[in-house]
């Protein structure tokens, strides 16, 4: 049985991922991803990604990385060419989990998507759409 509510959670404004020092992990999100730097401060980065913030925050000392763990949620972001995007990161030294691959399809184009990890081995994803015929059924190009 739903419960009607007024609450309503409709704006996505911050992903937090937590790093081991933000000073080396901003040359990775700015120079080889390519991300706009909205703020530095100690133990505090913020990157403009559109309508929602991706913020690095430093973990207390002592703190253990868990990695991407089942349940956890991925970061995707949303390029024109997962290929050329995923040739271009494996250039700069990108750590890649998976191959390209379809994910859905939706009419004449399949998604297709491949993920990476960060230098603290947090996992994230690209995705495009991709004339179905030229997908390879999954396969890269």
């Amino acid at each position: 049985m739903a419960v009607k509510s007024e609450l309503k959670l409709a704006t996505l404004s911050y992903v937090i991922v937590y790093v081991q020092d933000t000073t080396v992990s901003l040359p990775f999100y700015r120079d080889i991803l390519g991300m706009t730097l909205k703020s530095e401060e100690s133990g505090w980065v913020e990157f403009e990604t559109g309508g929602t913030t991706l913020a690095l925050h430093v973990m207390k000392p002592g703190e253990k990385h868990a990695g991407n763990t089942k349940g956890q949620p991925i970061i995707v972001f949303t390029v024109n060419n997962v290929h050329e995007v995923r040739a271009e990161l494996l250039s700069r030294g990108v750590t890649f989990k998976t191959e390209c691959e379809v994910v859905c399809e939706a009419g004449d184009h399949v998604g297709m998507s491949t993920n990476f990890y960060d230098p603290d081995g947090n996992l994230y994803s690209i995705f495009s759409l991709v004339n179905r015929n030229a997908s390879s059924s999954g396969s890269t190009l």
